[in-house]
């Protein structure tokens, strides 16, 4: 029951400073969570504290789920906006930045598009 407890407080403060952590600090650190929760309910004997373990471990890979979807959705948006970027601005011709003349053109045949 203590260790159920201190457990408890240990996922409590570190899930407090995990929020002003980066996305994949956190990630980290509710694995390891995770990790700890699943060698603890290996251990436990006591029905009780294996359902409250497996209560927090199901809170656990919820979390988990939620943090990896958003860090996904995340990198998602950022790489759409360039890809649906437009080429030109609007009323932008193709034309700007070329030319109608190479190095063989006669001297007023000429014309470049700025």
């Amino acid at each position: 029951m203590v260790s159920a407890i201190s457990s408890s407080a240990s996922t409590i403060l570190s899930s407090a400073a995990s929020t002003s952590s980066s996305p994949s600090d956190q990630l980290a650190s509710l694995q390891a969570q995770l990790a700890e929760k699943q060698a603890a309910l290996s251990q436990t004997q006591d029905e009780k504290e294996k359902a409250t373990i497996e209560k927090s471990i199901e809170t656990l890979e919820a979390k988990i789920a939620k943090l990896e979807a958003s860090e996904s959705s995340k990198t998602a948006a950022s790489s759409t906006p360039a890809a649906e970027a437009p080429q030109e601005l609007s009323g932008e011709s193709e034309r700007i930045g070329t030319k109608n003349f190479d190095e063989t053109s006669e001297f007023g045949g000429r014309a470049a598009y700025v």
